[in-house]
C-alpha cells in the first residue's frame, strides 16, 4: 500500500455548520482520500445540503441506519421521538434523486488494508452498537483485516483484539501507531451530534505506512445550527444537544 493520509468522518446528521468544518480541517491537513461512514442525515436541519456536500466530495460512502430509516416504508422501531422527527423533516428536504442515492449505499466496505462498516461487522442484530468490550468482541470475530473504521455511537473509541478472545479499550489520544500483528476497530465519532461532553465535531485521520491514527477535534458555530433546528421545527431538545455534547 502507498503512503496515505486518509480521513475517515461520520454521522454528520444534517448539521452542516460542523461538516464545513471538518472539511475544511482535513483540507489544512494534507487529507489525500476520505470515508464517510454514513449517517448523512437525520437529527440537523440540513439533511439535503450536507448529503449534496458529501456526494460532491466524490469519496466512498456508506448506508447508516438514519439514512436507511430516511428512505425506509416504515421507520424502524428503535428510534425515538426526536429521532423520528428529525425523519420525517428529512424526507420532505431530500429529493427523490437523493433518497434514490441513499437506496444504492452499501454497509461494508473492504478497501485495501482496512474495513468500514457503520454499525459493527456483528450482524447478529440490527445496527448492533459498540459501547463495551464484550460488543468489540462480537465485532472481532467478523473482522479479517487488522483494521476497521466504525461510527454509529457518536463516541471515539478505539478496541483492540487481544489474546484468549478478549478484547482491550485504549486511549484515543494522543495519536499512536496501530500494532502490525494485531486488530483494532476504531470508532471515528461524529461530526454532527457529539456525545463526549465537547461540542466539537471529530473525526480520524490515518496514515498508511505509519499506520497512525490521530483524533481532530474541530469546533464549529454549533449556535447557528441551533437556531436552524428550532426555525425547523424541529425538538428544542434536538439543539440543545449540540451544546451539551
Amino acid at each position: 500500500m502507498d503512503s496515505r493520509r486518509i480521513a475517515f468522518f461520520s454521522d454528520v446528521h444534517g448539521n452542516l455548520e460542523a461538516l464545513k468544518a471538518v472539511l475544511a480541517d482535513m483540507e489544512e491537513m494534507g487529507v489525500q482520500d476520505k470515508f464517510c461512514l454514513g449517517d448523512i442525515v437525520g437529527y440537523g436541519p440540513d439533511p439535503a445540503k450536507c448529503l449534496k456536500m458529501v456526494r460532491d466530495i466524490g469519496c466512498p460512502i456508506l448506508l447508516g441506519n438514519h439514512d436507511q430509516g430516511c428512505v425506509a416504508l416504515e421507520p424502524d422501531s428503535s428510534f425515538n421521538t426526536y429521532a423520528l422527527a428529525a425523519l420525517e423533516h428529512a424526507r420532505r428536504q431530500l429529493s427523490d434523486d437523493q433518497k434514490d442515492f441513499l437506496k444504492t449505499l452499501p454497509m461494508k466496505i473492504e478497501a485495501e488494508g482496512f474495513t468500514v462498516v457503520h454499525a459493527s461487522l456483528c450482524d447478529k442484530e440490527a445496527w448492533p452498537y459498540v459501547l463495551d468490550t464484550g460488543d468489540a468482541i462480537k465485532h472481532f470475530h467478523f473482522q479479517t483485516q487488522s483494521v476497521c473504521f466504525c461510527g454509529h455511537t457518536h463516541k471515539p473509541a478505539v478496541w483492540r483484539e487481544v489474546k484468549d478472545n478478549k478484547a482491550q479499550g485504549l486511549p484515543i489520544v494522543p495519536p499512536f501507531t496501530l500494532d502490525p500483528d494485531a486488530k483494532y476497530l476504531v470508532n471515528v465519532g461524529s461530526v454532527g451530534q457529539s456525545r463526549t461532553l465537547n461540542s466539537d465535531a471529530c473525526y480520524v485521520i490515518y496514515d498508511t505506512l505509519p499506520r497512525k491514527i490521530e483524533y481532530r477535534f474541530i469546533p464549529y458555530a454549533f449556535k447557528k445550527t441551533q437556531q436552524k433546528i428550532i426555525r425547523a421545527g424541529l425538538p428544542r431538545f434536538l439543539a440543545q444537544r449540540l451544546a451539551l455534547g
